[in-house]
């Protein structure tokens, strides 16, 4: 055999001459030596591993819902799940229907239809917060029979709930706030609470002049915490004050300050500003009153506090009226600080002599009133003592209007159809202002004239009353019947009047008789 040196291959192939020299050659494969590859260094090199083809497969499409849930044993599958599944449906409609029409409860008087529909009276009718809430509805009443319940039963839930809110947030300790609901306040409340789908009934609705109290702000400030609220004091609360929540409260506030039946009055502001101008201070102290203003409780605490060390420290309200019984009257003068807060009605002097008649006959006298005068102002306190009095005689609730010529008071027989007081229009009423006695130093036996400005809003004729005062005690109308010494006071007060509405009384400073 004959290697070929090109192929490395003999050639040979049986039987068959291949080269051309009539030598039968047979071609068979011969293994060949692949040489081994060496480092750079010399070295030994390992041979190069062939990666293996890895065999995968070609998917044309993807598998069907049926192999994939088992294969064709397992299409029985599909339909029972769907039937499964209305039968669970069929069941849970009947377990509601058996709760709403066959489930009725022992304390129900009636079919399990019935109950339902009462279920449906009560969303419309008994709930509080419906807005057809109407619990002596008929069908409302009916079916809270059925129920054994109270047909408002909505509400009083509602009432024990909120007892016992109230209780969790504050207890009225009996120290009062000093403040008021206003009118303006009331309706602000109202129309934010409707925003939130509740009411003013959370404050126990309350009307203009109810008091504002420590458990109304507690209310209040656990309503606006998440409003940014919160931390609102009584003070914050008052017309411009200064509430986290003034954006919807707006410049009015919510209260006012609780009327006591005395007010600042100019003067008294004036005189106040100066004695404290004396000691470096100003009428901050008070908040910055203006005539008109309620004096309260914490003004008179003011007072009294800062009075103690000039031999004050205990005066009453009345105590600071013009000529009342201050300590400090030496600094106030005769004129007071305060007045008696305006109630639209007046003492008359027909009322006050009904008055003193009735008194007198069962042993007392108009000192319990504080001796009033025709046109000073039929206060509060005055219709309490009027009231409390006559509690035994079939009265006791009596307002002020039906103490007026024909009003309605119970005891009509004894007071007369010229009544006790007048009203006295705010808005119509005639005024008087600047009241002086003349001559400033009169001599026992001078001509003595009270001096005043008159104005009246509908332009009519003067027509008010002068009183004279000897001593600060009333000594009649008519100045030529004075008899004076020499050390005396004298003074005088106008009732303004333009012959149909009264004012308000008005007096001067006492002068010195020489």
């Amino acid at each position: 055999m004959t290697e070929d040196d090109v192929g490395g291959v003999q050639e040979h192939q049986d039987g068959v001459d291949v080269s051309g020299e009539g030598v039968a050659r047979v071609r068979r494969p011969v293994k060949r030596r692949v040489p081994r590859r060496r480092s750079k260094e010399g070295g030994k090199r390992r041979p190069r591993r062939r990666k293996k083809k890895r065999p995968y497969r070609e998917i044309e499409e993807l598998p069907s819902l049926t192999y994939l849930i088992g294969g064709e044993q397992a299409k029985w599958l599909i339909p029972a799940a769907f039937a499964a599944l209305l039968v669970f449906s069929a069941w849970g409609g009947l377990i509601d229907w058996q709760r709403e029409y066959a489930d009725v409860p022992d304390d129900f008087d009636g079919t399990p239809r019935e109950f339902h529909d009462c279920i449906m009276v009560h969303n419309t009718y008994g709930d509080r917060n419906s807005t057809t809430h109407d619990p002596s509805h008929p069908d409302n009443v009916a079916c809270a029979g059925e129920n054994g319940e109270d047909p408002n039963y909505s509400e009083l839930e509602y009432k024990v709930w909120l007892e016992d809110f109230l209780a969790s947030v504050a207890v009225d300790t009996g120290n009062h706030s000093g403040y008021v609901w206003s009118e303006g306040g009331i309706a602000t409340m109202a129309y934010l609470g409707s925003t939130m789908g509740s009411n003013m009934s959370v404050y126990y609705d309350p009307a203009p002049g109810d008091e504002f109290n420590a458990t109304h702000l507690a209310i209040w400030n656990s309503a606006t915490v998440a409003f940014g609220g919160g931390n609102d004091s009584f003070e914050d609360l008052l017309p411009g004050g200064g509430s986290a929540m003034a954006l919807y409260l707006g410049p009015g506030g919510i209260v006012v300050d609780k009327p006591t039946g005395y007010i600042w009055t100019e003067v008294g502001i004036a005189t106040m500003s100066y004695l404290w101008a004396l000691n470096g201070a100003n009428m901050s102290m008070y908040g910055d009153p203006v005539a008109g203003d309620v004096f309260t409780e914490a003004h008179l605490n003011i007072w009294n506090g800062a009075t103690v060390a000039f031999g004050g420290g205990n005066d009453s309200m009345e105590d600071l009226l013009p000529g009342g019984g201050t300590a400090l009257a030496l600094y106030v003068g005769t004129t007071g600080i305060v007045d008696v807060a305006p109630t639209g009605f007046v003492w008359t002097e027909e009322g006050l002599l009904t008055m003193a008649y009735l008194w007198a006959l069962n042993g007392a006298n108009m000192s319990m009133y504080g001796d009033p005068v025709d046109g000073d102002v039929f206060t509060e306190a005055h219709l309490n003592i009027w009231n409390g009095a006559t509690v035994a005689f079939g009265g006791g609730s009596d307002a002020m209007a039906d103490l007026v010529p024909g009003g309605g008071t119970a005891l009509a027989m004894y007071v007369g159809a010229g009544g006790i007081v007048q009203w006295s229009n705010l808005s119509t009423m005639p005024m008087v202002t600047n009241v002086t006695v003349t001559p400033a130093s009169p001599g026992v036996d001078d001509d003595l004239a009270c001096m005043y400005d008159f104005v009246d809003p509908q332009g009519d004729a003067d027509a008010s009353i002068v009183r004279w005062y000897v001593n600060n005690v009333s000594v009649g109308s008519d100045s030529s019947a004075l008899t004076l010494a020499s050390g005396d006071a004298v003074k005088c007060s106008v009732l303004p009047s333009d012959g149909i509405n009264p004012g308000f009384r008005v007096h001067s400073d006492n002068v010195p008789v020489v």
